[in-house]
């Protein structure tokens, strides 16, 4: 008997059963696997829709959402695969209530996207049930932005995920500005791109990093050389490795200098004169806090404007770049700098909340209530051995009946609907009540 999180990991050995080998046949999992694979699927659920509302269709929200879990419906827009320009959008709720059953394309998560569901762009065939009050299609939302993975396709290789003649396993990033997927080995990063990877917080595809000159300057706190990345932050597959700004902090500590050499300037008025100090004490009490406050206004109108950018643009070439969990941190924000972010159509890069693992922990602080693993855990370690062993018997059962009984849709090329789970575990429980039968009353 080995113990295993607190709980008893059981060993039953029958008859000519092997040493070491469970009573149950190999194909059998014990109680402590079922639950621990389905606390790994709510992690799942909780990261990638948790944050987004199964219910209301995100048209009606008015504005395009900041981020949510989008799907492609290529029944409704059969055009889109061979034309960008017919692609549509729809949001976790409308894939529930409108498009069931349909050929849908996980598209994960994006950005500033308003649900195409009620628009001209899904055609007449389709009606959106959770916006009944439109009684025509809406026009479409021209800020929506489209790529290749609304056709199914992705990375520069532009193919489909999970490719179907690939038998190696894919290892995919997606671009912090453009959102599409790429293979690791299609990124043409340094050959030190796995370890990179593994320590990185975001990455931006060398597409984008073409496309958006600012950042380069920026590449001096992205993550580069393997003996650069300190390992004590490595942490499994959930990797975070924090960008050393102290180069960013520094130069902020100049800034602040030369502005307070500034200011002094400033209300210094010249020796043998009265200072800035003097001649506002002698005003009444209303100008003089007009004057106090045109003062800071003017000093904060001057810490603003002084831009932070690094100058240079260090070693970078061209490629991918990976970064840490801060590297946003580091953007300057001055008026000069804000201006290329709104013509590039980049601001949201200054947003905490903009990046998919600031939305992932979001949804995850969402689904926070106790989950059925550890109710389950709890459960099971409530229970007497030959209680746990009669648990994961009937558990294994119940899986060797559910899978006989999907194979049959299998066969005959059925969708499976939620109906049909129903009717099953409805037998499952009829019968397990002619098993019990009538009480019996001893005389």
């Amino acid at each position: 008997m080995e113990n295993v999180n607190g709980l008893n990991k059981i060993d039953v050995n029958e008859g000519d059963v092997q040493p070491g080998k469970n009573a149950l046949d190999e194909s059998s999992v014990t109680m402590l696997d079922v639950l621990e694979e389905e606390k790994e699927l709510e992690d799942e659920y909780a990261a990638v829709l948790g944050a987004s509302d199964d219910k209301v269709c995100t048209y009606s929200q008015g504005d395009a959402v900041k981020r949510q879990a989008l799907y492609s419906c290529l029944t409704c827009c059969p055009e889109s695969l061979n034309d960008l320009t017919k692609c549509a959008g729809i949001c976790l709720a409308c894939t529930y209530q409108c498009h069931e059953n349909h050929e849908l394309v996980e598209l994960y998560t994006k950005r500033n996207f308003r649900c195409d569901c009620p628009t001209e762009r899904m055609g007449s065939s389709n009606k959106c049930r959770l916006n009944p009050g439109l009684d025509q299609p809406a026009v479409v939302n021209q800020d929506n932005v489209y790529n290749q993975n609304f056709q199914g396709l992705y990375c520069n290789c532009h193919r489909p995920y999970p490719d179907p003649e690939r038998t190696a396993e894919e290892i995919m990033l997606q671009c912090a500005i453009c959102e599409d997927w790429f293979h690791l080995h299609h990124l043409d990063g340094p050959p030190n791109a796995q370890k990179l990877m593994e320590a990185c917080s975001e990455m931006i595809c060398g597409s984008c990093m073409a496309s958006h000159e600012f950042l380069r300057h920026y590449t001096g706190f992205a993550l580069k050389a393997v003996d650069s990345i300190d390992d004590s932050v490595v942490d499994g597959n959930a990797t975070v490795a924090a960008v050393d700004l102290s180069a960013c902090e520094d130069n902020d500590n100049k800034l602040k200098s030369d502005l307070d050499k500034s200011i002094s300037e400033i209300m210094n008025m010249g020796e043998g004169e009265a200072t800035l100090n003097d001649a506002i004490e002698g005003e009444p009490s209303s100008k003089r806090a007009k004057l106090e406050n045109d003062e800071i206004e003017k000093n904060e109108a001057k810490q603003k404007n002084m831009c932070r950018r690094p100058s240079d643009i260090g070693d970078y070439e061209k490629g991918p770049t990976f970064w840490g969990a801060d590297w946003r941190n580091a953007l300057c924000r001055c008026a000069s700098c804000m201006q290329v972010y709104r013509g590039e159509k980049v601001e949201y890069l200054l947003d905490a909340e903009d990046s998919a693992k600031s939305y992932e922990e979001r949804g995850k602080q969402k689904a926070a209530a106790e989950s059925s693993y550890e109710q389950g855990i709890r459960a099971l370690a409530s229970i007497d051995r030959v209680q746990q062993i009669d648990v994961i018997t009937e558990y294994n059962r119940m899986k060797d009946r559910l899978k006989d009984y999907l194979q049959t849709f299998v066969a005959n090329k059925k969708v499976v609907t939620e109906d049909d789970i129903n009717r099953f575990f409805s037998e499952i429980r009829n019968e397990k009540n002619v098993e019990i039968g009538l009480p019996h009353f001893c005389r």
